[in-house]
């Protein structure tokens, strides 16, 4: 059996710290901004808040500014990793955005040291290229950059990857579909690491449930085209709720399913976090 390591106390806490601090601070103004709503001229005109519509306030096709903060457990079977990942996305209009992540990292490879430090920052840019009823259609790309601060957490290569993905609304089950296609390739970087280059296909079902809930089925299959027969898949459920119509918090267990590819696949994952729109 593997001996996983976590964050040595003397190295979470600041993080720790730093991340309540940043909840609070989104919590209160969350609250704040409603008070001052509730004292407004009409409030029978706003609708109350238990119908909250929250597949539109997490609408990956209707762009909004925002903040993630997530943390999240990757057992590999044979290597795991913890990672802390704030993510901010500023959108431009509702159909143009810029996002960036930067990782926070443990890597624990079970027969060595174990590395921790930053991950490799990535940057997407999406615009919807479509709307009309019932559907929607996000086009852009994902280029994700070698800042890792030890080898061990990054694959050593900048990589380009574009993707595109379609909403489908399925109203008579309060849900919406997204199927999803990416593929990425390498376009720098570390000339003695290997090579990267992977399609990414996913099937997403968005659902809503009553009292401001929410649950999110996502189906992964990874293809590693450098490496010929070599793939893996997985599946991820989140449930969320949102304690005020701007910040909501989620819980987010997956397993592997399928396939041998020990850079793209995975035994199972723990992701818990927060989504806090302004």
């Amino acid at each position: 059996m593997n001996n996983y390591k976590v964050f040595p106390s003397g190295y979470l806490r600041p993080i720790t710290y730093f991340c309540a601090a940043v909840l609070a601070l989104l919590m209160m103004s969350s609250v704040r901004a409603e008070d001052s709503v509730s004292k407004g001229p009409a409030p029978e005109a706003r609708p109350p808040e238990n119908t909250m519509d929250v597949t539109k306030r997490i609408d990956p096709t209707d762009f909004k500014n925002r903040f993630d903060l997530r943390s999240e457990y990757i057992d590999y079977g044979t290597a795991s990793m913890m990672l802390i990942v704030p993510r901010v996305e500023y959108a431009f209009s509702n159909s143009l955005a810029i996002r960036a992540e930067l990782p926070i990292a443990h890597y624990d490879p079970g027969s060595s040291s174990p590395s921790e430090g930053i991950g490799n920052l990535t940057t997407r840019l999406a615009w919807r290229a479509a709307r009309n009823e019932g559907y929607a259609l996000v086009v852009g790309s994902e280029i994700s950059l070698d800042t890792a601060s030890s080898a061990n957490l990054t694959l050593g290569k900048h990589v380009l990857a574009p993707f595109a993905f379609w909403s489908i609304d399925i109203p008579s089950a309060k849900s919406v579909f997204f199927p999803f296609v990416q593929h990425g390739v390498a376009i720098g970087g570390d000339g003695s690491r290997e090579h990267v280059h992977y399609t990414n296909l996913r099937t997403s079902l968005l659902t809503r449930w009553p009292a401001r809930t929410y649950s999110f089925v996502e189906v992964n299959y990874w293809f590693d085209h450098e490496r010929s027969n070599h793939y893996s898949s997985n599946v991820k459920a989140e449930l969320g709720r949102f304690f005020t119509p701007k910040t909501g918090f989620y819980l987010r267990p997956g397993t592997g399913i399928s396939g041998n590819d020990n850079r793209l696949g995975m035994r199972w994952s723990m992701e818990i976090g927060m989504r806090h729109f302004f």
